[in-house]
């Protein structure tokens, strides 16, 4: 659980970093690339996406506000269902409490292994941990039944095994 509460965090910050910049720095071309007839936007990946005409490529993005992704978001998702919690709330909070007394150090590539091991000796050595887990444990399950869309039914299952195509029996007449 520490290993989660430490490293997903991390590990999104560096591949949002990464994405930002291959998405705004521009590509070295290939000597090597056969010339091909359809030739594709050169520049910045970003301001193509943002400004197509501009490099004589069609725009074919469909525009969602966002007032429409938030509605959406606000009937579908319940932001405090537990399966956005990457460890559960009370063991979060006991974590974070040990990593104010480690002095909050900045997690980089170069020091994420080394805070990872003394939070973990840490959390070992506080007291409090076992009433943490055992709340935990007694916490009911979220076993939320999601109903079907009418009109569709429940996969079926053959003998143990459920996929592929015809649930692992293959095309049917």
């Amino acid at each position: 659980m520490i290993f989660r509460w430490l490293f997903i965090p991390w590990l999104q910050k560096e591949l949002d970093s990464y994405q930002h910049r291959i998405n705004n720095s521009r590509k070295r071309s290939d000597k090597k690339k056969v010339r091909n007839t359809y030739v594709l936007p050169h520049g910045i990946p970003e301001l193509i996406h943002r400004c197509a005409e501009d490099y004589g490529a069609l725009d074919f993005k469909v525009t969602v506000s966002q007032e429409a992704l938030d509605h959406v978001h606000h009937l579908y998702i319940n932001d405090n269902h537990p399966v956005f919690d990457l460890v559960p709330p009370n063991l979060s909070c006991f974590i974070a409490s040990c990593y104010d007394e480690l002095g909050r150090p900045v997690v980089e590539r170069g020091s994420i292994w080394s805070i990872y091991c003394a939070l973990l000796d840490l959390v070992r050595l506080r007291n409090g941990l076992h009433p943490i887990l055992v709340a935990i444990g007694d916490q009911p399950e979220n076993d939320e039944e999601l109903s079907l869309i009418p009109g569709l039914e429940d996969l079926h299952e053959v003998e143990g095994y459920l996929g592929g195509v015809g649930n692992g029996l293959g095309l049917r007449e």
